[in-house]
């Protein structure tokens, strides 16, 4: 068992889902969530279409082919909502994040870690305290000035989709929740499902879509929906934290960096995690991205990777350029 680990802490389960374009990293970020979750991790689940094999017992892979609703089926739901985005993939991962105890068996903890497989922790970190409170990443500001925690008028589809999804929803701060892990509850996650399947009379897959903002390519978050649901409604189940971390985006048509390039690059001891990601469809992505101002859009290279710092709930953006130094 590794070093980290602190048997005192509540035990969990960890899913990683996987898209074809991560899998490259897959190894590092499953190492790096075996070596550095303090938490007892009684098993990691990994969700792909291709097996993923590892020596540690404990990892188990789920066919993602298997799982419904399929990319198809959310593909048909997105077309209905009128969305011309070839994003049905992405929505399949959000959704599988917020059915994840759907995915388990019946023995499973009452927390789940769930982690994007293009990011890697490095150093050791606690994902549900003593008190069994899950500690949920504050994440990336809604509305902010580059550099600063000064709040930025804007709008912000994500919550958008949100209010229209759970009747009396609504942001709890400023404070995103994204920031590509969440810890997701069983209890919490139930009575999110409860009220929207009860709200819309429709499974809850269905309603997330069909409340989602089609014009844009990211018109939903899974993390917004799920952190600022918890805090307004079982705020004595979650303790919020920041948690530092770089991220590098960029195409997935360039070569660009790996997760190992923003691994090996010199950072901050304050750091906790990176990660190195590749978007589909990068160019519109950043030009609708709400947590970008238009003001510095204009200043970003067009197409260019980007940096971004999240250190103590700060965010600044800026290109990424070789050899890379973190932030």
């Amino acid at each position: 068992m590794p070093s980290a680990v602190d048997v005192s802490l509540p035990e969990l389960d960890v899913v990683i889902p996987i898209a074809p374009k991560d899998a490259g990293g897959v190894g590092l970020c499953l190492d790096s969530v075996l070596r550095h979750c303090r938490n007892p991790v009684r098993a990691v689940h990994v969700v792909s279409r291709f097996p993923v094999t590892a020596a540690d017992e404990r990892v188990r892979w789920l066919d993602e082919t298997s799982i419904e609703p399929g990319i198809g089926d959310i593909e048909d739901a997105l077309r209905a909502a009128g969305s011309r985005h070839p994003n049905a993939s992405w929505y399949f991962q959000q959704l599988l994040k917020l059915r994840c105890f759907d995915l388990l068996d019946a023995d499973a903890p009452d927390h789940v870690l769930v982690v994007d497989a293009d990011i890697a922790f490095v150093a050791d970190v606690s994902f549900v305290d003593h008190d069994g409170r899950a500690r949920l990443p504050m994440g990336y500001p809604l509305r902010w000035v580059n550099g600063t925690r000064a709040a930025a008028p804007s709008r912000h589809s994500a919550l958008s989709a949100a209010a229209r999804l759970v009747p009396g929803w609504r942001p709890v701060d400023h404070f995103s929740g994204m920031q590509h892990h969440m810890v997701f509850e069983r209890v919490v996650s139930a009575e999110l499902t409860r009220r929207v399947e009860q709200a819309h009379g429709v499974p809850f897959w269905q309603a997330f879509l069909a409340t989602s903002e089609s014009s844009k390519w990211t018109g939903a978050s899974e993390y917004v929906l799920y952190r600022h649901f918890a805090c307004l409604l079982f705020p004595e189940r979650v303790a919020m934290r920041h948690l530092s971390a770089v991220d590098v985006i960029q195409s997935t048509a360039a070569a660009g960096f790996t997760l190992a390039d923003v691994l090996d690059a010199p950072r901050p001891v304050e750091v906790r995690a990176v990660g190195c990601h590749r978007f589909l469809d990068y160019a519109e992505r950043i030009a609708t991205m709400d947590y970008i101002s238009d003001d510095l859009r204009r200043e970003l290279p067009p197409d260019a990777p980007l940096k971004l710092s999240l250190l103590r709930g700060e965010l600044s953006v800026a290109p990424a350029l070789a050899p890379l130094v973190l932030p």
